[in-house]
C-alpha cells in the first residue's frame, strides 16, 4: 500500500515504530504496507484514531 508506506514516511516513522502506535506487531504492519494483507476493521479504525488526518478512503481504491 503506497499510500500507507508514503504517509509513515511524511512522519518520519519506521515501520517499528508505526506498528508500535497502531498496536500491532511490526511484522503484521509490514505485511499490510507491502499489500501482502489487506487491513482489517481494527487496523484502519486504530490508525484512524491516532492519525485523524489519515483518508481510509485510500484502502479501497
Amino acid at each position: 500500500m503506497e499510500y500507507l508506506k508514503q504517509f509513515r514516511k511524511q512522519k518520519k516513522l519506521t515501520q517499528d515504530e508505526m506498528a508500535r502506535i497502531l498496536g500491532f506487531t511490526k511484522s503484521h504492519y509490514v505485511k499490510i504496507e507491502m499489500g501482502l494483507r489487506n487491513p482489517g476493521y481494527k487496523f484502519l479504525e486504530s490508525l484512524k484514531k491516532e492519525f485523524n488526518e489519515v483518508d481510509v478512503n485510500e484502502f479501497f481504491k
